[in-house]
């Protein structure tokens, strides 16, 4: 990663061969690595994995507890496990969510609401391009109701502080 400077790795493990939770050991090598090289890992699940087993961020808090320090970025969301993910991140503040599409879905509203609370800092912008154009998602995310001053933590500041840009 030093060598091609790279400032994460993406882990998708319930679309593996066979697929695994997050949580599988077999990964644990991956996230010691990510944390002594001091960058993220980044976890995509939510609807579209072939088991909804796999978008419990249960596994996720395991991780996290597991890896204390190591930043974890959850793509999608793991939606439709809201109230399960906002949980997560209310515990481990090394855990980020950007919910991207599925912010405009049902329950999609509880992610705002823990942003303009608890949660300004784990947040972040994601538009599921080019599922969703960028022009229209970022245009519905700023009617979404996020306080002024999480707004531009969420667009802007959280991704920099996380890549360390």
């Amino acid at each position: 990663m030093n060598t091609l400077g790279l400032r994460g790795i993406n882990i998708e493990p319930g679309f593996g061969a066979p697929p695994i939770q997050a949580d599988d050991p077999s990964l644990y090598p991956i996230y010691d690595a990510c944390k002594q090289l001091d960058v993220p890992v980044f976890l995509m699940s939510g609807p579209t994995t072939p088991n909804l087993e796999y978008a419990n961020p249960v596994a996720v808090g395991k991780v996290a507890r597991a890896f204390s320090g190591l930043p974890i970025v959850c793509y999608h969301g793991f939606y439709p496990y809201v109230n399960e993910m906002i949980g997560v991140a209310f515990r481990y503040e090394n855990v980020y969510v950007v919910p991207d599409m599925y912010i405009f879905l049902p329950g999609g509203s509880l992610y705002v609401e823990a942003a303009n609370g608890f949660m300004k800092g784990q947040l972040l912008f994601g538009s599921s391009y080019p599922f969703r154009a960028m022009g229209q998602t970022l245009e519905d995310f700023l009617r979404l109701g996020l306080h002024e001053e999480v707004l531009d933590r969420v667009l802007y500041q959280n991704a920099k502080h996380l890549l360390r840009v």
